[in-house]
């Protein structure tokens, strides 16, 4: 199998050049700069799912309002509408690869919700400007590892775990699953920013564009392995960063910090994919 061969899989993915019209519309209305929140709470209130989804990740203890968003107006305007975006987003990749299909398909998704979230917060806690898209980002993150259990579950089996994963996709698939999954993400038209998240996310420091993003979804990966690790799980902490915690100036403090929010959350992530 070749790189050529996983692009021509992507290219045929069903639905791909049709993720619903509602994504579309949100995507839009939250570009406009006059965009409010009736124009948001209008779409969302016409998919009951995705409103569903919207009032329980309010709720979420990562944002400190458990059980006190009782509606989409207020949702809306707790998260914002960068994270309604990526729920959005999201819910409709979903669609496109369900995670029923699979223990470790889900255990997959439920990791990249762990990252999102990870990232989200290490994004609002650092001094920088605060990057888009890093929820999105961190949810898609491994998307390419779906793609690979897509193409043969088999194959993908043998190198679930292995610590040198990246090379042994290489000699099976003809290329990595972080590249896989920034070859989907400009297939489907996401924002560069989340396309440079997924490409680069185990090597941060390659990044050219987009560094803020990129490694904070990169220490999100870490991070979640350190405080909540699964089999699935193949974010192996480096060099690169105990470098971004720097540059970011996050202590260990900080740290500890972020680790017992991702400890609080592992029931929410888990139930965002109940069947």
């Amino acid at each position: 199998m070749d790189a050529n061969e996983v692009k021509y899989f992507i290219r045929g993915i069903d639905n791909l050049s049709t993720i619903p019209a509602l994504l579309g519309k949100i995507l839009s209305i939250t570009q406009r700069e006059d965009c409010s929140i009736s124009d948001l709470d209008n779409l969302v209130a016409h998919d009951q799912a995705m409103a569903e989804q919207v009032i329980r990740s309010a709720n979420s203890p990562f944002f400190g309002h458990s059980g006190q968003i009782r509606d989409i107006r207020q949702a809306i305007m707790f998260l914002g509408f960068e994270r309604i975006k990526s729920i959005a987003i999201g819910m409709n990749v979903l669609k496109i690869f369900p995670h029923q299909n699979s223990f470790n398909i889900k255990n997959l998704w439920i990791h990249g919700y762990e990252v999102a979230l990870i990232a989200s917060v290490v994004s609002d806690f650092v001094t920088i400007t605060s990057p888009r898209e890093c929820f999105l980002s961190g949810l898609l993150h491994d998307i390419g590892r779906i793609i690979f259990y897509q193409m043969d579950h088999q194959q993908f089996h043998k190198i679930l775990t292995a610590d040198d994963m990246l090379e042994k996709e290489r000699g099976i698939f003809g290329c990595t699953h972080a590249e896989a999954g920034a070859w989907f993400a400009e297939t489907s038209g996401m924002p560069s920013e989340i396309i440079s998240a997924i490409r680069h996310h185990h090597l941060p420091s390659e990044a050219k564009e987009f560094k803020d993003s990129v490694s904070i979804v990169s220490l999100a990966e870490a991070m979640s392995r350190m405080y909540g690790p699964r089999t699935e799980d193949d974010g192996l902490w480096t060099e690169e960063h105990h470098v971004i915690l720097l540059e970011l100036g996050i202590d260990s403090k900080g740290v500890a910090v972020i680790g017992e929010k991702l400890y609080g959350s592992r029931i929410e992530a888990e139930s965002f994919f109940a069947d």
